[in-house]
């Protein structure tokens, strides 16, 4: 680990020589704060924190820590990744420079030759002895699986590494795969492996120095609280999650915390506070930076008034005619049922029965997507316009059918409301009685 504040002013040395700014070396995934702690010692930077500061600033991190002699990145006497202890092995200076090479690329966009790359590393050096090295050729393999869509490859590596020596050696390295394994399953219809790993990371990730990687696993365990009905346990999680947020956590990072916590707000019917959060969400939020993000708040705070029915609804309906062309741009299925969903409440609300069906129509055809108890949570929602339209065998196909994907994707709190609401549906014969005590 770096001696501050040594570190502190060789980093700002560096980094006025490069002629970059403390937000533009603090990059996506840190903040300008924190760099600004860093420069002036009041942070110790994770070794990992390092190496991405080093390939930023283009010197080696042994360079940055003040031990080598500024030479760039790519010449003799290249340290490791991920531990801390420098050595010059020509053997690791060639894993480091083909890891590096694979990280620009993913930098670059090039995502699947980065993963090409990655796999050639592991092919060529699978049995050598610099495991800290591969360790983070297989954490970088195991994130693009995941972005290029081969989940069950991206798994299969994530499970590998939770379970490695190396990993549990380190509760920073243990809590980052075990966040991945979490998004990874809810975002492919495992909720129980998401809820599972979201806890591991973040027991592990709260009692950490740097809070933006308790933020991080918060958010995901809050969204695993929200669509698995854990209420109250989700509750206490946003609430912490929520006094962790300061201006130190990027702004990325603190939107996303408000809008989950709000969604796990919206999800258990406390439609004021899920307004509330929404609100904070919007405020973090810079369309210029993440239209998706902007276009998501928006969306969502337009529920939570619309469900408040305090009068609202023109506002809503002007929040989501402001987010409607970003989701119909950006083109993501579960935005778009999200949406066709809503507009059909909104016109029961309306008294528009045609244009109710319409868009509940929409929603069914719509099809599925990975995250399969999401599709069945949105299903019972379009159920309840069916319903609400008299239309019961229509309603009771999409309650079974929302009730069998909340059960297939472990959102058994939503599966229950689906059976239950089904149940209650009048029957033929229910409806006839009622028909002749008329006359």
């Amino acid at each position: 680990m770096p001696t501050q504040p040594e570190f502190g002013r060789r980093m700002r040395e560096l980094r006025r020589r490069a002629g970059m700014s403390q937000a533009e070396l603090a990059g996506p995934e840190l903040s300008a704060s924190y760099v600004s702690l860093l420069e002036s010692g009041r942070r110790v930077p994770s070794p990992e924190v390092v190496t991405a500061l080093a390939e930023r600033l283009g010197v080696t991190p042994r360079s940055l820590l003040g031990e080598g002699t500024g030479l760039p990145e790519g010449t003799e006497g290249e340290d490791e990744v991920a531990g801390g202890r420098i050595t010059d092995d020509p053997g690791r200076f060639d894993l480091v420079g083909l890891l590096l090479k694979a990280r620009k690329a993913e930098e670059e966009g090039a995502s699947v030759t980065a993963a090409e790359q990655l796999t050639a590393i592991l092919d060529t050096y699978g049995d050598d002895p610099h495991r800290d090295v591969l360790w983070e050729v297989r954490w970088s393999l195991a994130r693009l699986h995941g972005t290029n869509g081969r989940v069950d490859e991206s798994r299969t590596l994530l499970l590998h590494l939770f379970d490695d020596e190396y990993t549990r050696s380190s509760a920073e390295r243990l809590e980052r795969v075990a966040r991945h394994l979490a998004e990874l399953g809810l975002g492919n219809g495992s909720l129980p492996d998401g809820l599972r790993f979201a806890h591991v990371a973040w027991t592990l990730a709260e009692p950490l120095q740097e809070a933006s990687a308790a933020v991080r696993a918060g958010t995901v365990l809050v969204n695993a609280c929200a669509w698995g009905g854990h209420q109250q346990w989700g509750r206490e999680v946003a609430d912490a999650l929520v006094a962790r947020i300061s201006d130190e956590i990027p702004w990325p990072q603190r939107s996303a915390a408000y809008r989950e916590s709000a969604r796990l707000c919206l999800l258990n019917d406390d439609y004021a506070q899920a307004r509330t959060w929404f609100e904070r969400a919007l405020e973090q939020t810079d369309p210029q930076q993440d239209v998706n993000a902007w276009a998501e708040a928006q969306y969502y705070l337009a529920i939570a008034e619309f469900l408040l029915d305090e009068g609202l609804d023109e506002q809503a309906v002007e929040r989501v005619d402001r987010a409607r062309p970003v989701i119909e741009v950006l083109g993501h299925t579960s935005m778009l049922v999200h949406l066709a969903v809503f507009e059909g409440h909104l016109a029961l609300r309306r008294g528009e029965p045609d244009r109710a069906r319409l868009m509940a129509d929409a929603s069914v055809e719509a099809g599925s997507w990975p995250a399969v108890h999401e599709v069945g949570v949105n299903l019972l929602w379009t159920a309840r316009i069916y319903r609400a339209l008299g239309d019961t065998s229509t309603a009771a196909a999409v309650y079974r059918r929302a009730a069998e994907l909340c059960e297939q994707g472990g959102a058994m709190h939503f599966c229950a409301y689906a059976w239950r609401e089904l149940a209650e549906l009048p029957t033929p014969q229910s409806l006839m009685d009622g028909a002749e005590g008329a006359q």
